[in-house]
């Protein structure tokens, strides 16, 4: 039977699994390595559980540990440099309908995109993605309200720009 910290750790990554596996994409185009770093995250979220203190809540501490580890993951693993998405992109399955296609073309491209990001506005974006709101933003980053809702603007206006430079 599983102790008790292993049961707790499940439900983390359970109820927090999709928020993760954003914040790997969000900082590493390539799945391959979002995987890797996917399994780093949960090594590291699994070593500090013991530290969590729970003056936060669980889901900003998560998002913390998983930020942290993706920027330590890039420093240390500087070969992720992102390669420019193929002028075609293969699907498996012919059968697919077009919309799908298209639907598929449009999120990897604003994958890519947010890809190219700096770190601190790739974790911003993903944090709207998540639906949280600016005091949540604000409360992960470490900074105020105003300035969640400034950063937000600009980072919309570059992902427009880079949205378009490949249509």
């Amino acid at each position: 039977m599983p102790d008790k910290q292993e049961k707790d750790f499940n439900q983390l990554v359970k109820d927090n699994h999709a928020s993760i596996y954003r914040i790997c994409r969000a900082y590493l185009y390539d799945i391959s390595h979002a995987n890797d770093l996917y399994q780093e995250i949960l090594y590291q979220i699994w070593i500090s559980m013991h530290n969590f203190s729970g003056k936060a809540k669980v889901s900003t501490w998560i998002y913390r540990v998983a930020v942290n580890t993706a920027i330590s993951y890039n420093l240390k693993n500087k070969k992720h440099d992102h390669p420019s998405l193929p002028e075609e992109v293969q699907f498996p399955y012919e059968d697919t309908m077009p919309q799908k296609i298209e639907q598929e073309i449009q999120l990897d491209h604003l994958r890519y995109c947010i890809s190219q990001l700096e770190s601190e506005n790739k974790l911003i974006i993903s944090l709207v993605l998540e639906n949280k709101s600016y005091k949540e933003i604000a409360e992960i980053t470490g900074t105020n309200v105003n300035q969640v809702g400034v950063k937000i603007n600009r980072i919309k206006a570059r992902l427009l720009k880079l949205m378009q430079i490949r249509r």
